[in-house]
C-alpha cells in the first residue's frame, strides 16, 4: 500500500482529509457569502455606488489602523499557542500562553485606539482629498480599531487551541451580525449611518469572539505582570515584520482607493469595491481553510523538509482542482450578480472582475508555499515575499486604472496574482528547496486553458453564443475536476453508495 493512502479505499488519505476541512470552512464561507451578497444587494440600493465608495475609503483607513496595531498576533500569537498543547511544564503551558496573548491585546488595542484617534486629522486629509470636515468620523471608528485587537487575539486564541469548528462559527455568526446591525443603520440614516453601522459591527464581531473563546478559555490577564509582558515580548517580535507585511497590504489597498477617488470618481470607486469584495469572498470559498487548519498542519511539520514539501504540494493540487470550475462557474454567470443581486449602475465591474478573477489560479499555486515561512515563524522572508507583491500590486493597479479605466484596473489585479506567484515560488524554492510535484505540473497545463477559455468567452461572446460557449466551458472544467475527485478522494464514492440507498 502507498503511503498516504486509505487502509479500505485506497484513496489519498491526504487529499481526503484536505478536502474535508476544505469543506467546512469553505461551505461556512458559502453561507457566509450569500450572507455578504444579500447585504451587499441591500446597502448598494441604499446607499448607491457614491455612498459605497465613501464606505469603501472608511474600510481602507479602519483596515489600515488594524494592521498598524496588531503587531502581527493573528501569526505569531497562533503558532505560540499550538506548540504549547499538551506541554505542562511550569510557565510553559498553553493556558499561560492564552493570558499572555490577551494582555497583549488588551494592551494593543488600548494603543490602537489612541493612535488612530490622534491620526484623525491626518486620515481625513488624506481620505477625503484634503478635506478637514470627517474628523470626529474618524476619531468615532477609532474604537473599531480597538474591537479588531481584541477580537483577533480571541481568534488566536481559538486557531491556536484548534478549537476550528468555533472557528467557523464565528465567520457564520459574525456575518450574521453585520447584516443585522448595517441595514438598518443605512435605511434609517443612508450616508450619515456608515459610521454607527462600521461601529456597531466591530462591537457585534467582538462579542461574538468572546461567546466562543471566553467558554473553553476563561478570561484571564495580567496587564502589569512583569514576567508576562516579557514573554509577550518574544511573540511581539516574531510578530513585528507580520505588522508592516500587514501594512503593506493595507497601505496598497488604501493608495489605489484613494487613487480612484480623487483621480476617477465615487462611482468607479463603488464598482472597484463591489467588484474586489465578489473576487475576495469567491477566494475564501476555497482559501478558508488555509489559514485556519493547514497553517497549524504545516507548523506541526515545519522542520521536516520532505513531509513539508509533501503537504504543500497535496494542498495545492487539491485547490487547483477546486477552484478552477468554481472561477470558470463565477466569471460566466457574472453579468448576472449586478442585475439580479446588486443594481444596474454597478454594471462597469463586470468586466474588471471577469479579468481579476483568474489571479484566484494564481492565488491556488501560491498560498500554499507562501505558508512555508510562516510555519518556520521566518517573518523576514513572509515580509520580502509581501513586500514584492503589494508593491508591484499597487503600481499595476493604479497604472492599469490610469490608462484603461476599470477594465486596466482588472487585468492588474490579474497580473499581480501571476507575480506574487512566481515570487513566491522562486523565494521557496531558493530558501527552503521547495519544488512542484509532478502531477502540479500536470494539472497546471491541463487547468489553465480552461481559464484563458472562459477569459475568452467572455470578452468576446455575445448573445446565445455566450450563453452555448459558456456552458461548455463550465462543463469541461467541472468534468475533469470531478474526475480527479473520483480518482483520488472518497467523496463521489460516498456521495453514489448514498444515492443508492436511497434508491
Amino acid at each position: 500500500m502507498k503511503q498516504g493512502q486509505d487502509n479500505t479505499t485506497g484513496k489519498d488519505s491526504g487529499y481526503n482529509g484536505i478536502l474535508k476541512y476544505t469543506g467546512i470552512f469553505g461551505g461556512v464561507q458559502g453561507v457566509v457569502c450569500l450572507i455578504t451578497l444579500l447585504k451587499v444587494s441591500i446597502v448598494s440600493r441604499l446607499l448607491g455606488n457614491v455612498g459605497v465608495g465613501i464606505l469603501d475609503v472608511y474600510n481602507r483607513s479602519i483596515e489600515l489602523g488594524k494592521k498598524a496595531t496588531d503587531l502581527g498576533i493573528s501569526y505569531s500569537a497562533v503558532q505560540a499557542i499550538s506548540e504549547r498543547r499538551g506541554e505542562s511544564a511550569g510557565g510553559t503551558t498553553m493556558e499561560y500562553a492564552i493570558k499572555v496573548v490577551r494582555s497583549w491585546s488588551l494592551w494593543l488595542a488600548i494603543f490602537g485606539t489612541l493612535l488612530f484617534c490622534l491620526s484623525a486629522p491626518l486620515l481625513s486629509r488624506w481620505s477625503f482629498d484634503g478635506n478637514a470636515a470627517y474628523i470626529t468620523m474618524f476619531r468615532l471608528l477609532s474604537l473599531s480599531v480597538g474591537c479588531s485587537a481584541l477580537m483577533m487575539g480571541e481568534l488566536a486564541v481559538l486557531k491556536g487551541g484548534r478549537m476550528l469548528g468555533r472557528v467557523a462559527w464565528y465567520q457564520l455568526l459574525s456575518a450574521v451580525v453585520m447584516l443585522a446591525v448595517v441595514v438598518p443603520c443605512y435605511y434609517f440614516w443612508g450616508f450619515g449611518g456608515i459610521v454607527p453601522g462600521l461601529l456597531l459591527s466591530a462591537v457585534g464581531m467582538l462579542a461574538v469572539a468572546c461567546w466562543h473563546s471566553f467558554r473553553v478559555f476563561p478570561y484571564r490577564v495580567a496587564l502589569f505582570s512583569r514576567r508576562v509582558i516579557a514573554d509577550g515580548l518574544y511573540i511581539i517580535r516574531q510578530g513585528i515584520n507580520y505588522t508592516i507585511a500587514g501594512l503593506l497590504n493595507s497601505g496598497a489597498y488604501y493608495l489605489v482607493s484613494i487613487y480612484l477617488f480623487t483621480r476617477g470618481n465615487e462611482g468607479e470607486l463603488g464598482c472597484y469595491s463591489y467588484g474586489n469584495l465578489l473576487i475576495s469572498y469567491l477566494s475564501m470559498l476555497v482559501f478558508a481553510a488555509l489559514d485556519s487548519e493547514f497553517f497549524s498542519r504545516l507548523s506541526a511539520v515545519n522542520k521536516d523538509r520532505l513531509q513539508s514539501n509533501r503537504l504543500v504540494n497535496s494542498q495545492v493540487e487539491m485547490l487547483m482542482v477546486l477552484v478552477t470550475p468554481l472561477l470558470v462557474c463565477f466569471a460566466v454567470c457574472l453579468p448576472l450578480v449586478p442585475r439580479l443581486l446588486i443594481d444596474a449602475e454597478f454594471m462597469p465591474l463586470v468586466t474588471m472582475a471577469q479579468w481579476g478573477v483568474v489571479s484566484l489560479f494564481f492565488k491556488a499555486l501560491m498560498l500554499p508555499p507562501a505558508y512555508l515561512s510562516l510555519s518556520k515563524g521566518e517573518s523576514r522572508i513572509f515580509l520580502l515575499q509581501e513586500a514584492l507583491s503589494y508593491t508591484f500590486m499597487a503600481v499595476v493597479m493604479i497604472g492599469g486604472f490610469r490608462y484603461y479605466g476599470l477594465k486596466g484596473l482588472g487585468v492588474g489585479i490579474l497580473l499581480s496574482g501571476s507575480f506574487d506567484w512566481l515570487s513566491v515560488w522562486l523565494i521557496s524554492v531558493l530558501r527552503y528547496g521547495f519544488r512542484y510535484s509532478r502531477r502540479v505540473w500536470t494539472l497546471l497545463s491541463m487547468q489553465f486553458p480552461m481559464l484563458v477559455a472562459m477569459l475568452l468567452v467572455c470578452l468576446l461572446a455575445d448573445g446565445w453564443v455566450y450563453v452555448l460557449l459558456g456552458v461548455v466551458v463550465m462543463a469541461w472544467s467541472a468534468m475533469f475536476s470531478l474526475r480527479f475527485l473520483y480518482r483520488n478522494t472518497d467523496l463521489i464514492h460516498r456521495l453514489l453508495v448514498k444515492l443508492k440507498r436511497r434508491g
